[in-house]
């Protein structure tokens, strides 16, 4: 809110006002200033200093390049890895606080399933009690499968029980080769206690490949060669990895650096073979020339601690050869120079980088305003030059109104507009739709006696919990109507599997409510319970309204139908926390993979054959 204030002001105020606080120079001026400045002094030099320069420029660009790479790179290890550890922690704090008992079957599973869903990297979660026996949650092509394993008499297991019983904190195991699946995995083991009573070991494994495939996808972006080793003598990850590599074994589960199929990385670390570097290495990385065939390699590389029992060495490489000779005269050049010259470089290197932040700075917010991520964007700082500084006021006011305007607007909506340039890719036109309507029971009980604040806090939670839900499956909440929800899949952008995406939606809302209704009651109030109506027909979606007052909607007998199917809902489930009924066209598009139960059928004015109605009790 202090932003979107902030933001507002700014945007009221003439460009005279903005620039009254402080003077700035003009940005003509200061232009004229440097280049004037660099032109006299440039006379007093060897015109040679501009081929120098330019080399430099391409050193510093190639490096920059390999840079971002690499911190691309290091974060998507350490995202992946610590991902697993957030989710492998979730799971073991509910069995430490008793929210899930591995006694409960159909609720443990679901919690090691819902876990390796949130992280696809995970292969599998293995939980193995102190007796050896154990509950293996294991991801195959298609989904994630459960079965029971008696792991009593396996050497690993019994290392894990044994390292789980001595030890509370997790600890990462090296690599481990698995026949089975042809591939390597690294497994992180987490001893699970409960009130200082040994339960057991929770492993989670991740699967390797996944990062050669990263890899991959760089490496097709022309950049420089990427890869992860694992110490100095094994390699990790690299893009010739992504389908996998030959010779892998139990006792070689991961390829040794000496020899393997990238024959420049093969050479990284051999004496012979490495040179230092003109080029100095921007902490923390480390860098070293290699030569390999007459050809010079610059690698570029930085250890990841704190991980694995060894450190991961994440490193690009690139070709230096045709750089390098220049990259020698430039540095032999510089005894060359004088006085005047080294203040030129400076002065142009202090103007270059003042003028070039502001302007990186608006390129990289401008790129999130197309992509309206704009949760991500900061306000723009002021600055000293006139022309920036009021650029700077323009750009945060205009995130500023759009921020508003997407809060206003569905987001899908804005996206399309954005893409399109104009209300006319919006047209009405019949459409084949889901839709949902959703209710609060009882609500004027629930807030009977609360202030305005209270229940606009509860509604705002409450909102906040189905929006959620429903723009993860791609839908549109097209309005909020009292204590009530209208959404809908299939407009504006025609989608498949609408049906599908509304019931996955139902059933995270069902989740939602109940995780809600569990904090309501530590808290002492009472639970809410919710009717949700889902239908599947063709309705007219577009634009309804005057010029002045437009509402991009669908409208017709089958978002009727939704509605009474959310009304039913205290009849077919009076009982239930989030009771789902849903028509039977919609039950035809689930394709099996929901289970429903027919509950009976209602009569729709305007149409000679009744409507089933069925109530959603979950996945199948």
């Amino acid at each position: 809110m202090t932003q979107l204030g902030d933001t507002g002001a700014l945007a009221g105020a003439p460009p005279t006002a903005i620039a009254r606080g402080r003077r700035r120079l003009s940005l003509s001026w200061l232009l004229a200033l440097c280049f004037g400045s660099l032109i006299a002094v440039s006379i007093l030099v060897v015109l040679g200093v501009a081929v120098y320069s330019a080399t430099r420029n391409t050193v510093d660009l190639l490096q920059d390049r390999a840079d971002l790479e690499i911190e691309v790179l290091s974060r998507e290890v350490e995202s992946l890895l610590e991902s697993a550890r957030d989710q492998a922690g979730f799971v073991a704090r509910m069995l430490e606080a008793h929210e899930v008992d591995p006694d409960d079957p159909d609720r443990f599973s679901a919690l090691l399933l819902g876990a390796m869903a949130a992280d696809p990297a995970i292969g599998a979660l293995l939980y193995i009690r102190p007796d050896g026996q154990a509950l293996l949650a294991e991801r195959n092509e298609t989904l994630a499968q459960i079965q029971a394993l008696d792991l009593s008499k396996d050497e690993t297991t019994k290392a894990a029980l044994s390292y789980g019983s001595a030890n509370k904190e997790p600890a990462w195991v090296p690599p481990i080769y698995l026949p089975d699946y042809d591939s390597t995995v690294i497994v992180l083991q987490i001893p699970v206690y409960t009130d200082d009573r040994f339960r057991g070991v929770l492993a989670v494994a991740l699967g390797m490949r996944t990062l050669s495939e990263f890899l991959q996808q760089l490496a097709d972006g022309a950049g420089p060669n990427t890869f992860v080793l694992y110490g100095k003598e094994n390699v990790l990850a690299h893009r010739i990895m992504a389908p996998g590599y030959p010779g892998l074994s139990l006792q070689a589960p991961l390829p040794a650096l000496a020899g393997f199929g990238d024959g420049v990385l093969a050479r990284m670390w051999h004496l012979e073979a490495m040179r230092p570097s003109a080029i100095p290495a921007r902490p923390p990385l480390a860098n070293h020339l290699i030569e390999v065939s007459g050809e010079q390699y610059l690698f570029l590389y930085r250890e990841l601690d704190g991980y694995t029992e060894v450190p991961l060495i994440v490193g690009a490489y690139f070709e230096i050869d045709v750089v390098s000779g220049e990259v020698n005269r430039l540095f032999n050049s510089l005894v060359v120079g004088l006085a005047a010259l080294a203040l030129a470089v400076l002065l142009a290197l202090f103007i270059g980088r003042r003028l070039a932040r502001p302007v990186s700075r608006l390129s990289t917010v401008a790129h999130l305003v197309g992509e309206l991520r704009l949760d991500d964007i900061r306000e723009l700082p002021r600055s000293r030059v006139k022309e920036l500084d009021e650029q700077s006021a323009a750009f945060n006011a205009m995130t500023g109104a759009l921020r508003w305007f997407q809060a206003y607007v569905p987001r899908s909506l804005v996206h399309q507009l954005m893409r399109e340039g104009d209300l006319a890719s919006l047209a009405s036109d019949r459409r084949n739709v889901t839709v949902m309507f959703s209710d609060i029971v009882g609500y004027s009980t629930i807030s009977e006696g609360k202030g305005p604040a209270e229940v606009a806090d509860l509604l705002n939670k409450h909102f906040g919990i189905l929006t959620a839900a429903i723009e993860a499956e791609g839908g549109t909440v097209d309005k909020f109507i009292g204590d009530g929800v209208m959404a809908f899949w299939g407009a504006p952008e025609k989608q498949k599997h609408r049906a599908v995406r509304a019931c996955r939606a139902a059933l995270a809302i069902r989740d939602g409510i109940a995780a809600d209704n569990r904090e309501r009651e530590r808290r002492g109030k009472p639970p809410v319970r919710l009717r949700l109506g889902i239908h599947s027909g063709r309705a007219t979606a577009g634009n309804i309204g005057p010029p002045s007052r437009i509402n991009y909607t669908v409208i017709g007998d089958d978002v009727n139908i939704a509605h009474r199917l959310e009304q039913l809902g205290k009849q077919v489930s009076p009982d239930a926390e989030v009771a789902i009924t849903v028509s039977a066209s919609t039950v035809t598009d689930l394709d099996e993979l929901f289970e429903t139960e027919l509950v009976g059928e209602i009569e729709v004015k305007g149409r000679a054959a009744p409507v089933a109605v069925y109530r959603l009790v979950g996945l199948a």
